[in-house]
């Protein structure tokens, strides 16, 4: 064993003893998977058991990542430098190899879950899908990410470092989707193609898959590599927001053999995690779940995101999951009701001041004995002054005051919601209120669910023939940059409404973020009786008003509609 050499294996050790003294501190599964490797160590030389370790094989592995060049990498000749529980996880992976048979290995797959940012993609999953690319005979390497998009990307960074290596650069050949050298080659797949099947890997990382729909690519892979004497299947993840997915039953699985509860001596696993009784306010718990942190991560940027996390409840599912390794399927409340309440100092505007004005409304039409909601954003600089309309049916008014908020029979009274005659909303009162509108100020757009299609939408066309009534996609990618834009303004106090029913809708809104943190207002469950009608169309009315009023321009129906096609 070289100096070099002997050096990582003493640097894992360390590792490995820190974590156990609490030196470093650490969650319960990091805690069990140094146990088990020290205790495999301690073990191997006892009667029946089938492994050995061999330091020289990963060590093997590790000097080759240690070889490659990374074009961003923040170091003076821009070689990669592997932190200890990287090698950590080299040691175990390689290291391992069946007394019987040397040249094969133990572990067949492998679940890393840690934090974003802590280079897992760069130190881990490149290094080794390249590993197997060039040391295995007919290698069928295979780099899987969540969509295409993602899939292209991790193309082009593997075939950045493979170019930064002049020798390698020449060997290699390669196509839109696939990197070839000889008889072997590395290929990229999204999590949603339907051609797994017919691969027989030797090396499969999957990245990120806390974001995938369905566990086909793993499951396959772990099928189709069976007649290689060494196939890795490597999942490398952060946590998730869905614990209804596969990854989290991944998780449940590592958890269950970490804890002693299942037995399966070909499967690797550790977990970088809060344990379950930390606080996830307190950063000294950060380097539970960001091994890298102080060397790769700076602390200070993570207290950034723990403050902005603090002070706004949307963007916290997505913190403790990503920075803290803790998943959660909860809805998220959205905008508290003092954080509203702020923004709306002073008196109530008068919308008679902004007659003649350009206004970009919305309109929900919903179902038609639900609240129908109908908004206009003024734009007076720095501010969104917003003024809504509201209907209902006459004959639910009762069942909603006991439902769904006392305060109904008022805002009829007042004359800030309408009780349309009838069991069902006639759509006429809408349609007069909206021409009523027009008459008085410059309605310029006016997008309504680009799912609902009802007579009244061609009747509006034709009443408002100098009004873009355009359909708005409502998918969560499509309000996601809407919705923070809406909620940057309120934190910002640039929202001017004084609505009651508005600030009752804006306290029902929770936000369910998806596996990007692309996220929207929604109910807390559908048949939830708390309304949020007007929250939707507001987000609605101002992006289309923010889009418009820095470049006016003339209303072109058709360059409209594309923006919301896609």
């Amino acid at each position: 064993m070289t100096a070099k050499k002997s050096h990582h294996l003493k640097e894992v050790m360390q590792y490995c003893a820190d974590i156990r003294k609490g030196t470093i501190r650490s969650g319960i599964y990091t805690q069990k998977a140094v146990q088990r490797f020290l205790q495999d160590i301690k073990q191997q030389e006892a009667p029946g058991c089938c492994f050995t370790f061999i330091p020289e094989n990963a060590e093997e592995v590790i000097d080759f990542a240690e070889s490659l060049t990374i074009p961003d990498m923040q170091t003076e000749d821009k070689k990669l430098r592997l932190l200890p529980w990287m090698k950590f996880i080299y040691y175990n992976l390689y290291g391992w190899v069946y007394k019987a048979e040397p040249n094969r290995c133990r572990f067949r797959a492998g679940y890393v879950e840690v934090a974003r940012k802590n280079s897992k993609t760069t130190s881990l999953l490149f290094p080794i899908i390249l590993y197997d690319f060039l040391s295995t005979d007919a290698a069928e390497s295979y780099f899987v990410s969540k969509d295409e998009k993602q899939s292209a990307k991790s193309y082009r960074e593997l075939l950045f470092i493979i170019k930064e290596d002049p020798e390698l650069s020449k060997a290699i050949e390669h196509t839109v989707t696939a990197i070839t050298c000889q008889n072997s080659r590395i290929a990229f797949f999204s999590s949603e193609s339907t051609a797994f099947d017919a691969y027989k890997n030797s090396c499969s990382v999957i990245d990120e898959f806390h974001d995938y729909d369905n566990d086909r690519a793993v499951t396959a892979f772990r099928t189709g590599g069976r007649h290689r004497l060494n196939c890795l299947v490597l999942i490398i993840t952060s946590a998730g927001l869905n614990i209804e997915g596969p990854c989290y039953a991944e998780n449940e699985k590592a958890r269950k053999i970490l804890n002693g509860i299942m037995t399966d001596e070909s499967y690797f696993a550790i977990i970088y995690a809060y344990d379950e009784a930390d606080d996830w306010q307190d950063p000294q718990n950060f380097i539970k779940a960001n091994p890298s942190l102080g060397v790769i991560l700076r602390p200070d940027i993570l207290e950034n995101d723990l403050h902005d996390a603090r002070i706004t409840p949307s963007h916290q599912a997505d913190f403790k999951a990503k920075t803290c390794g803790i998943w959660t399927n909860a809805s998220v409340g959205w905008i508290p009701l003092q954080l509203w309440e702020q923004g709306q100092h002073g008196a109530p505007p008068d919308f008679a001041d902004f007659a003649g004005a350009d206004a970009y409304g919305a309109i929900d039409l919903s179902v038609i004995d639900d609240f129908t909601a109908y908004t206009l954003c003024f734009y007076r600089a720095p501010y969104c002054y917003l003024k809504h309309r509201f209907y209902i049916p006459q004959d639910t008014v009762r069942e909603r005051y006991l439902t769904e908020n006392i305060n109904i029979t008022d805002w009829i009274e007042q004359g800030i919601v309408r009780a349309i005659p009838g069991p069902t909303i006639d759509y006429e009162y809408v349609l007069h209120d909206l021409e009523s509108d027009a008459a008085r100020y410059k309605i310029r757009e006016l997008p309504y669910d680009r799912w609902q299609s009802d007579p009244l939408i061609e009747k509006i066309q034709i009443a408002l023939p100098h009004t873009a009534v355009i359909p708005y996609n409502q998918s969560i990618q499509r309000m996601a940059q809407p919705t923070r834009i809406f909620e940057k303004l309120i934190k910002e106090q640039r929202i001017i409404d004084h609505n009651p029913v508005m600030r009752w809708m804006i306290t029902n809104a929770v936000i369910k973020p998806d596996g990007n943190n692309n996220y929207k207002p929604v109910k807390e469950y559908n048949s939830s009786t708390k309304r949020i009608d007007a929250v939707i169309t507001s987000i609605m009315a101002v992006d289309r008003c923010l889009a418009n009023v820095h470049e006016p321009r003339e209303v072109d129906f058709e360059d409209i509609l594309k923006l919301f096609r896609s």
